[in-house]
């Protein structure tokens, strides 16, 4: 078994367990979201400005990277002028991008799912019903919590730095350019939770289902070459 594949298994089992963990405890969501949260003002941290311009930075990056990904693609359709391997690093990133935060998370998990935000529940200050995690609810109409649509758009920005990197000869730089991309990609999930937009499980579903689209694209005979690790 390959290194893609076995992670794509783990990630697999990882994601069921996180399943029963949220399923059997779903207080677990309302206690973590419940630590950044006062009655009087309630989630205090959405409204600093640094907060907010450090979010906006971090979406900012994952456009960005989505968008010189695809122009990449494109150039390289047209011109033929990268490797082999860096034209298949493309195609997976652009793909990533789709599949995962375009498809599976905003146009039908966040669009059909009906989960409401934290903030607009009942137990942090709004009228809509919690709803547990994996459960189909009517408690938001559209753009729900289920799951994090920019959690799943930093982690197919990670996961482009580390296609990009990890199929190059190695340089010193781009150690560098890992920990700037994880420490986004940190920062990006932890602001979710910390503004009351969204709750714990939300932010590491869509790590996860991202990452097994990508791993799942990994298997292709295409694309098996490839490293993400």
């Amino acid at each position: 078994m390959t290194v893609n594949a076995k992670a794509l298994r783990d990630c697999v089992i990882l994601t069921a367990f996180l399943a029963l963990v949220f399923l059997a405890f779903p207080s677990l969501d309302i206690a973590f979201s419940n630590l950044f949260y006062k009655t009087e003002i309630g989630f205090w941290l959405a409204d600093l400005h640094s907060v907010q311009w450090l979010r906006e930075i971090i979406w900012q990056a994952i456009v960005l990277v989505a968008l010189t990904s695809l122009v990449a693609l494109c150039f390289t359709k047209v011109f033929r002028s990268t490797t082999p391997v860096l034209n298949k690093v493309w195609e997976v990133i652009v793909l990533t991008y789709l599949l995962g935060p375009a498809l599976l998370v905003d146009a039908i998990l966040k669009s059909h799912w009906g989960r409401a935000r934290p903030g607009a529940t009942t137990d942090f200050g709004g009228t809509a019903e919690f709803t547990p995690a994996f459960v189909l609810s009517d408690q938001c109409a559209r753009n729900c919590s289920f799951v994090s649509g920019e959690g799943s758009g930093v982690t197919a920005l990670l996961i482009a730095v580390l296609l990009i990197v990890h199929n190059q000869t190695p340089a010193w730089h781009h150690r560098w350019i890992k920990a700037g991309a994880f420490v986004l990609f940190v920062a990006g999930l932890s602001l979710r939770v910390l503004m009351g937009r969204h709750f714990l499980s939300d932010t590491l579903l869509a790590v996860l289902f991202v990452t097994m689209i990508t791993l799942a694209l990994l298997q292709l005979p295409r694309y098996r070459n490839l490293r993400l690790f």
